[in-house]
């Protein structure tokens, strides 16, 4: 069901007003931006013809083979079948919301979250329940009150591993029972599953929930990890072919396909992803050394959770002044863009990303070490 009216996207409005127009945007939840030439030396020789001679008509609406492939490459137990191709994450949400969805219908989503993944339901007359999780358990919402809000009625739970804006990751036993008891109650489990490849946790990476059950689909996308959200691909991934059908009916009154160009560069990034990712995440890791030292500089204003995945932090503010007054000076005095929390619900919060380029990063943590000293001193 579709629907003609969405409350104003409070993260996407504050993006809008100060992306473009600060000197250190610090609440970015990607890593930092790859560009085209870089990706086109990967591809190897010949390659710049081949993308320039490329033809710009329409291309396979589910995305093209070798990029459904390069997609499957990343999960244990599906194949290119099992992927639907999507103009980034965004439509994945919306396809899945509305070709699953019904009035009345029960949705869980865990809190806090990306706000498309709860208003779509509700502007569709769903009953949405959220699935908090707090600072005090390092964000990890409890098993036990997924059990209480689970009903017969329940027809998706929205999870998002791992997790923005606080880094917090489901241990590979958690997701399984998270897997297991939405199953049992004939739900479906959608897994926003963006940052994958960014797991900064000891271990090896938790498995996807698509690779677990074909009663979960995983949604993920090439903007987080690789930096390259301009290409605008997502895609769904699910065992459950049926699903998938669904969200391609819809489709074809949405985008109905992506970019030839962006499907090529798309290719060409999954097809070396070990190498982005490695020095992708090398970047986040030097960055969070940094982070952490700070906010242990910092505290008699700042307390966190450490994240363990993904590029992103929600420190909380100790301070007289809300997230949102801290951030808006911030961003007017220091040219330096955090993210207020109370776009999540927690207006003492505040999202900081860690993805950047090392040196424009530690360079606008210093401008807020400064503006931290200046205003708040004692």
């Amino acid at each position: 069901m579709l629907h003609v009216y969405l409350p104003p996207f409070e993260l996407e409005r504050w993006f809008a007003r100060y992306e473009f127009n600060v000197k250190f945007n610090l609440c970015a939840s990607c890593a930092g931006a790859s560009n085209t030439a870089e990706l086109l030396e990967l591809a190897g020789p010949g390659s710049t013809d081949t993308y320039l001679g490329l033809n710009l008509d329409y291309i396979p609406s589910e995305g093209s083979q070798r990029l459904r492939e390069a997609v499957s490459d990343m999960y244990t137990s599906l194949s290119s079948e099992n992927i639907r191709i999507t103009t980034g994450a965004s439509e994945a949400i919306f396809l899945l919301m509305n070709s699953l969805l019904e009035p009345g219908d029960e949705v869980i989503v865990q809190y806090p979250i990306y706000q498309s993944l709860f208003s779509l339901a509700e502007s569709m007359g769903c009953r949405v329940s959220c699935w908090r999780g707090e600072f005090a358990d390092n964000f990890v919402p409890r098993l036990d009150a997924l059990e209480t809000l689970l009903t017969p009625r329940t027809k998706i739970v929205i999870i998002n591993t791992p997790h923005s804006p606080t880094g917090m990751v489901f241990e590979t036993e958690m997701l399984q029972a998270i897997v297991e008891m939405v199953g049992q109650n004939g739900a479906l489990l959608v897994s926003d599953e963006v940052y994958r490849g960014l797991f900064l946790g000891p271990g090896p990476e938790p498995p996807a929930a698509a690779d677990l059950s074909s009663s979960a689909v995983s949604i993920g996308d090439l903007t987080k990890p690789f930096g390259l959200g301009g290409l605008r691909v997502g895609w769904i991934a699910s065992g459950n072919t049926g699903i998938l059908e669904r969200c391609a009916v819809l489709r074809d009154y949405t985008t109905m396909c992506c970019a030839a160009p962006s499907e090529f560069l798309a290719v060409t990034a999954l097809e070396n992803r070990d190498f982005l990712l490695k020095n992708k995440k090398a970047a986040a890791e030097r960055n969070l050394k940094l982070l952490s030292n700070f906010v242990d500089q910092n505290q008699a204003a700042l307390e966190w959770v450490s994240p363990l995945g993904g590029v992103s932090a929600f420190p909380r503010l100790d301070l007289p002044v809300s997230a949102r007054e801290f951030c808006t000076a911030l961003v007017e005095e220091k040219s330096v863009l955090l993210l207020p929390g109370d776009v999540f619900g927690f207006p003492q919060h505040f999202r900081i990303g860690f993805g950047a380029e090392p040196g424009a990063f530690a360079e606008g943590l210093a401008a807020v070490g400064e503006f931290l000293q200046e205003s708040f001193r004692s």
